[in-house]
Parts: C-alpha cells; sequence; structure tokens
C-alpha cells in the first residue's frame, strides 16, 4: 500500500516528466521552425541571384545593341575587327558578371541550408535529451519511493538495518 510520502513522489515524478517532454518538444518545434526559415532564406537568396544574373544578363545585351549601333552609324563593318572584339569583350563581361551573382547568391544559400539542418539536428537533440531526462525523472522518483517504502531495508538482513533472519536446522537426523 503506498503512503502519502510515496504519492507525491510519484505525482511529483510524473509532472516532472510531463514538463521535461513538454520543454522538449517546444525546443524541438522552435528549431523546427528556425530551420524552416532558413531553407526558406536560402531558397530566396538563390532565386534573387538569379534574377541578378538575368539583369546582368539584360544589360550586357543592350550594351552589346548600343555598341553594334554606334558602330553601325560610324559606318564600322560590326561583324569583324575591332567591333566583334569590342562585342565579344561586352558579351563576356556581362556572363562573368551573371555567373559570378549566381555563385556568390549559391553560396550564401549554401551557408542557410547549412544552418537549417543543423536547426534540425538541434531540434532532434532537444527532443532526445528531454526524453532522458523524463525517463531520469522517471527512475529517480520510483527509486526514491522504494526507498521511502523500506523496500530496500525491509526485512531480514538488508542493508544492516535489522539482526540476520534467525537460522533453524531442520535436517533430519538418525540416533
Amino acid at each position: 500500500m503506498c503512503t502519502g510520502f510515496e504519492i507525491a513522489a510519484l505525482a511529483a515524478a510524473a509532472v516532472g516528466t510531463g514538463t521535461a517532454i513538454q520543454s522538449a518538444n517546444q525546443q524541438a518545434k522552435a528549431a523546427e521552425e528556425t530551420g524552416r526559415n532558413l531553407a526558406s532564406q536560402a531558397g530566396q537568396e538563390q532565386d534573387a541571384a538569379n534574377a541578378q544574373a538575368d539583369q546582368i544578363r539584360k544589360a550586357a545585351r543592350r550594351q552589346r545593341a548600343a555598341a553594334e549601333a554606334s558602330f553601325a552609324a560610324g559606318g564600322v563593318d560590326v561583324g569583324v575587327g575591332s567591333a566583334i572584339a569590342v562585342d565579344n569583350e561586352i558579351a563576356r563581361g556581362g556572363e562573368f558578371d551573371a555567373l559570378n551573382a549566381i555563385i556568390t547568391g549559391g553560396r550564401g544559400a549554401d551557408s542557410l541550408t547549412q544552418e537549417a539542418v543543423a536547426y534540425g539536428k538541434q531540434a532532434r537533440n532537444a527532443k532526445m535529451a528531454g526524453y532522458g531526462q523524463a525517463a531520469s525523472s522517471l527512475l529517480s522518483a520510483g527509486a526514491g519511493a522504494m526507498k521511502a517504502s523500506g523496500w530496500r531495508s525491509n526485512g531480514p538482513g538488508f542493508s544492516g538495518t535489522q539482526p540476520a533472519a534467525p537460522i533453524s536446522d531442520r535436517s533430519i537426523r538418525i540416533s
């Protein structure tokens, strides 16, 4: 039969267990939400880099067209000599800038993605730690309740708190 102390210890264990699990779940949810936000930012950063690359390419095409128009207005054959070299240089520079924007955006997106993954791991670790703490709370309370009930010390020979059990000789002797 349980005493009031044992019941209180078990109730405290139940509350402690519930609190540990609830705290772990809240920490996990917060970490998962942060991870989702970072993953979203990573996608946005990559999209922004791609959009910037498109703008750079469009600007390069406009610049090439303006150079061709300028050469043509001056009577220069656009497809040969210096005119083609200028056109190629503008195209090369524009593509270089576009690819550089994509690479820079990709690096930022990769960094955010790695951080999002780390928050996912943090969420799993928080849950595991909470469950471990809950189990520890239950085991500790159970051990305390058992100790309080005298489970370990009641009975002959336990913990040196009582005299040893009497020994009776029940052997059969023939005289």
